[in-house]
């Protein structure tokens, strides 16, 4: 586990370089993967955002809007080259080669792979580029880490899953299934610890842990087949999953083997479908993270360093797994439950009633008053 270091909130400015050159325009491309111009900018500057992967809907659907549309505000001659690695660390590579060779001066990399992305941070160091880490921290002499708080977030899981285990009346010793995210990743390993100790200081019992490949839905269907067929369906009394994406699949695979009532389920980012299921009372809760704050931060700091504009402060910094102490921006996590979900992620225009409440989900949101 990486080191983690805190302090009272500093300035980023002894970071901010000069600003960006003249560069020729134009998006950059790489074959089998996404990539566009966005930001609005003439082209004057450059900014490269390098996103993991679409699997997740967040990525596009809330990152990339949010980041270009704050880049447009604070820097409209900048234009931000965006890139797509569909959860491939070698395309990631093109990817951002392609991003240095169209002229960027500042690159937002959020890793598809830790090893890759640090070869990536260290290229674009020779080429005088400074890297910020965008929602998961990477290997390499970093400039920034713009996250949230990851510890956080496991705990945030782990607490609303023995809460609900405790309110349902499972006694101590009572199993969980534990599907995680992919713990290559910096941030997916302290998901885990955050909710194994969460867990474990319960007096629960994690009887079945399975780390989850590319964070795929697929695979953690298959762990949770796996899990039920090892430990028996009545066993189960709470299944600790890393995402909304993955809890889905992981009901569905529950639902199959006719595993009535089931058991409470964590989540993550709080997507559409994660909600749905909430009001449904399939998953037990999901956790929020304002990704607008997230891109606004990250925004800013990569146009503070491209051309000399007020960066956000910091929090304090972290060591990665390269050894390299990086200055972070760590934001707060949210829990949301049937009952604050309309004064989170409804007041923040995240979700919306028009797209939540169709079909079976209605009465729910009727219920709770969305």
């Amino acid at each position: 586990m990486t080191k983690r270091r805190f302090a009272a909130p500093l300035l980023l400015g002894a970071l901010v370089a000069a600003g960006c050159g003249s560069a020729a325009t134009g998006a950059g491309t790489a074959a089998g993967g996404t990539a566009s111009g966005g930001g609005g900018g003439s082209g004057s500057c450059k900014i490269a955002l390098l996103l993991p992967e679409n699997t997740t809907p967040r990525y596009e659907s809330a990152d990339k809007p949010y980041f270009e549309a704050e880049v447009a505000k604070l820097a409209p001659q900048c234009k931000v080259l965006y890139f797509n690695a569909a959860n491939d660390g070698s395309l990631q590579t093109q990817q951002a080669s392609t991003a240095l060779a169209e002229g960027a001066k500042v690159m937002v990399l959020d890793s598809a792979d830790p090893l890759s992305g640090a070869a990536i941070v260290q290229a674009a160091l020779a080429k005088g580029v400074k890297t910020i880490a965008y929602d998961r921290m990477t290997g390499g002499p970093l400039t920034l880490l713009a996250t949230f708080n990851a510890i956080q977030v496991g705990n945030l899981q782990g607490t609303a899953l023995v809460g609900a285990m405790k309110k349902a009346g499972d006694t101590p010793g009572s199993k969980v299934v534990m599907i995680n995210g992919d713990i290559s990743g910096y941030e997916a390993k302290l998901f885990k610890k955050g909710a194994q100790d969460t867990i474990n200081a319960s007096g629960y019992t994690i009887a079945a842990d399975y780390d989850t490949t590319g964070w795929d839905p697929n695979t953690a269907a298959t762990e949770m087949t796996q899990a039920i067929t090892k430990l028996g369906k009545a066993s189960i009394k709470g299944v600790y999953v890393a995402n909304d994406t993955m809890a889905g699949a992981v009901v569905n695979a529950m639902q199959q083997a006719g595993i009535k009532p089931l058991p409470p389920v964590t989540g993550q980012d709080a997507a559409n479908d994660g909600l749905q299921r909430i009001l449904l009372g399939t998953q037990t809760m999901t956790v929020y993270k304002r990704l607008k704050l997230l891109a606004d931060d990250a925004a800013t700091a990569a146009v503070a360093l491209a051309t000399g504009k007020p960066a956000p402060p910091v929090s304090g910094s972290e060591v990665n797994q390269t050894g390299n102490e990086v200055p972070a921006i760590l934001l707060t996590p949210i829990a949301v439950t049937t009952q604050n979900m309309k004064s989170t992620v409804i007041a923040d225009g995240f979700a919306t009633p028009g797209v939540l409440c169709t079909g079976a989900v209605q009465a729910a949101c009727a219920k709770y008053g969305i």
